[in-house]
């Protein structure tokens, strides 16, 4: 079987493009062709902006450059036009593309025309809900709609979205964000509390301010750049935390040097108002680090001990200030680590997603 990931800034994530312009969105797709790969299947690519004469580590069709074409038509050629020259140069048994955008009507397009199935992978609680998905512009809205409702599948990574994705009539898979586990690490200094997000009001970077003022004594580490449409929020995030001794902005990172810094954390604070399943998570427990936040997904994080929920920033601080503890973290943090060996591996979700595309695809022969 060959399928077709389509993640148009994997190049950024693949460190090809001299900027870090990536997010979740981008690892999962990354990790989900690596499984695949791994479980036996051929895998392609399509991205934007791959530099003349690169590889990446997988085959991959760039469908355009970012700084070609005109104002105003560069949406049509060679955005539109690249994306779907792309697609057909991909030539795949199945197409899979996450995140709500205006590409997903694209790929839509496509398949319906190759009849070929279309396996969208939800981002966010919000990609099901008109009035929450984060989609900007009227005419981009629209394609994303267009493409969620055409799609021959759905992939969500919990029950909320799972609930949510069956009242459009697709078969949903829940299959949750995976990682590759770390090899084991020496013991060395914790000392360090790391936020993981965009500067955006929904991730609520205010409130990891607001408890670095109340646990002066701790250092606070915050990764991630500003967010496009919150300019002006992004910018007063900046500044309130220039004002405090122990907080440091270390902005976009590329991926390993996310790894690095999590390995010297004693935990993962998530203060988001909503969540999918956040890679940060993942990230987390694969260096053995608990996490403290308002969002349990389903459920996982009391029941498998790796990390504290909370429902105030009080009980936050409290957490915090408990884990101080290295006995008590050291015990969610191995935790953690089996917890990604158990359920989050490329093995275990590599054969999830081969078994449901492998589904999907021959329904859409069975239906020719």
């Amino acid at each position: 079987m060959k399928v077709c990931i389509v993640s148009p800034r994997l190049t950024s994530y693949y460190g090809v493009t001299g900027r870090v312009h990536f997010g979740g969105a981008e690892v999962q797709a990354a990790f989900v062709a690596d499984a695949l790969r791994a479980a036996g299947q051929e895998v392609v690519l399509v991205v934007t902006d791959l530099p003349n004469g690169t590889s990446l580590p997988l085959p991959a069709e760039n469908a355009f450059y970012s700084a070609d074409g005109l104002p105003g038509l560069r949406f049509f050629h060679p955005r539109w036009s690249g994306v779907m020259a792309a697609l057909e140069r991909a030539n795949a048994d199945v197409y899979y593309q996450r995140n709500a955008g205006m590409i997903t009507g694209l790929v839509a397009m496509h398949c319906r025309r190759r009849r070929r199935p279309f396996v969208y992978g939800a981002g966010s609680d919000g990609d099901f809900d008109p009035r929450a998905v984060t989609v900007g512009g009227f005419r981009d809205r629209m394609l994303f709609r267009y493409g969620l409702n055409r799609c021959a599948g759905i992939v969500v990574q919990n029950e909320t979205q799972r609930a949510a994705a069956e009242t459009l009539g697709r078969p949903v898979r829940l299959i949750p964000n995976g990682i590759a586990p770390a090899p084991p690490q020496e013991a060395g200094t914790r000392d360090i509390i790391v936020w993981i997000g965009s500067l955006w009001s929904v991730k609520r970077p205010d409130l990891l301010l607001e408890l670095a003022r109340r646990v002066p004594e701790r250092e606070f580490v915050v990764l991630g750049g500003d967010f496009p449409s919150e300019p002006e929020f992004s910018a007063r995030v900046r500044e309130e935390a220039a004002k405090l001794p122990n907080v440091t902005m270390m902005g976009r990172r590329p991926h390993d040097e996310v790894a690095t810094v999590l390995s010297r954390a004693a935990l993962l604070v998530n203060t988001s108002a909503v969540e999918g399943f956040p890679n940060a998570y993942l990230e987390a427990w694969n260096q053995g680090v608990p996490v403290v936040t308002f969002n349990d997904i389903d459920g996982l994080i009391r029941e498998a001990g790796v990390g504290v929920v909370t429902d105030s920033l009080d009980g936050m601080v409290a957490a915090v200030r408990d884990l101080v503890d290295e006995t008590a973290r050291r015990a969610l943090g191995d935790a953690a680590r089996g917890y990604i060996r158990d359920r989050f591996s490329p093995e275990r979700l590599g054969a999830a997603y081969t078994e449901y595309f492998s589904s999907l695809r021959q329904g859409a022969a069975s239906a020719r």
